[in-house]
């Protein structure tokens, strides 16, 4: 990307967890005063804690095998901003949206819009220009004042809850199902794979006084051969999804869905680094994700190499990764954001687990030394998207044009 769009975007991110940028009036202000381009798609709304970009990937894999002209809107971008626009899988234009930032902050409902503020007008304004007839928007955070939640879906979509972002969203499962229940529209169906009885039953109340007809999603049973348990869930969730999606005029059939679901790609997801066959790498950033992790990997790796932002437990990280790294060796290092955490508290907080810790400055100099100290057993990078991105843009791997 041209330095001077990448230092435009950067700007904004510093505003991206502004607490008291939270809301939906800015964002409703900026699409109006560009022509409400969010009314002119359809739309599917997938809010969770853990699994909503490979849900999204999924279903949005298959409505394009279906005929759809589809749109594509997720974060965060593990190398390149353009990531997170896509349009039957092609990444926006780089041109286009340097003058689509242009008339942004042209606008007087452009100024002191935040990070993602502007990228949900971005998206949705590409998806209008370029004829999105189906989007599948990945919610940033949350729900209710996500920036996205100014859409009208046709299906909305709960992955998960856990415990994460606990400084905006709240300390308890049921505080934040509330959060992301947000989406939910009156008569509008909501697919949800949540379990657990008190996220369930706030849900299943949100939903009820919404008058949204409420389609639960339970892990089917395995079968010989089959993908691990998380793998299944998310399948059979975006299944749901498109066949409530089907009944509201999506084009989807069986052919189109198994079609779709062999060629979806969700990149930093437990993926080999392609320059390094020793070299692994997957972007779970919270406990339930590197449980997840722990689960369907299906590997074991001599070392872990370790990035958390400050709001995660890196504590019950470590506990969930403890299984595929059995001879408890990490290398504690940090990613560019500004939310990563020190090192050196990974580090202690690794030692008190009885962990041989060892700290590397910056992402690619962890991957190096995580290798060498594997030995060939291979090492696992987790912990961050952030830093998944770093080691894309060192050793290779990066998503690309074409999704």
């Amino acid at each position: 990307m041209i330095s001077s769009l990448q230092r435009r975007l950067e700007t904004l991110y510093g505003l991206e967890r502004r607490r008291d940028k939270l809301g939906l009036e800015g964002t409703r202000a900026l699409l109006d005063a560009l022509g409400q381009p969010e009314r002119s798609f359809r739309s599917i709304h997938v809010a969770g804690t853990n699994g909503k970009g490979s849900v999204c990937a999924l279903v949005e894999r298959a409505l394009r095998e279906g005929g759809a002209r589809t749109g594509l809107f997720t974060s965060p971008h593990l190398v390149d901003f353009r990531e997170r626009i896509r349009v039957s899988g092609r990444w926006a234009d780089e041109d286009w949206l340097e003058a689509a930032l242009d008339r942004i902050e042209g606008l007087p409902e452009g100024r002191d819009r935040t990070f993602f503020e502007v990228s949900t007008a971005l998206g949705f304004l590409d998806f209008a220009e370029r004829g999105v007839e189906w989007a599948v928007v990945e919610v940033g955070l949350g729900g209710r004042l996500d920036s996205t939640n100014v859409l009208t879906p046709e299906v909305t979509v709960i992955t998960s809850i856990g415990l994460d972002h606990t400084e905006i969203l709240g300390t308890t499962l049921e505080a934040i199902a509330a959060e992301k229940a947000g989406i939910v529209k009156p008569g509008v169906p909501l697919v949800s794979a949540v379990t657990e009885a008190g996220p369930r039953a706030v849900i299943e109340r949100i939903a009820a006084e919404q008058g949204a007809p409420l389609v639960p999603v339970t892990e089917p049973p395995p079968a010989a051969g089959g993908p691990a348990p998380v793998l299944r869930l998310n399948r059979t969730l975006a299944l749901a999804v498109l066949r409530e999606a089907g009944r509201r005029g999506a084009p989807v059939s069986p052919e189109a869905i198994e079609r779709g679901f062999a060629q979806a790609r969700w990149p930093g997801r437990f993926e080999r680094c392609p320059t390094h066959s020793d070299l692994w790498w997957d972007g779970a950033h919270n406990p339930g994700g590197a449980a997840a992790l722990a689960a369907t990997c299906g590997h074991r790796f001599g070392v872990l190499i370790l990035a958390v932002s400050r709001d995660k437990d890196a504590s019950a990280m470590l506990d969930a990764l403890e299984s595929i790294v059995p001879e408890k060796r990490v290398v504690a290092t940090r990613s560019r954001n500004e939310r990563a955490l020190d090192p050196a508290r990974i580090a202690e907080v690794a030692r008190g687990l009885g962990w041989e810790a060892a700290i590397a400055p910056d992402v690619p100099s962890a991957c190096d030394r995580g290798r060498a100290w594997a030995a060939g057993e291979g090492a696992l990078l987790t912990g961050s998207l952030f830093a998944v991105g770093e080691a894309m843009a060192t050793f290779g791997g990066a998503p690309g044009e074409m999704l």
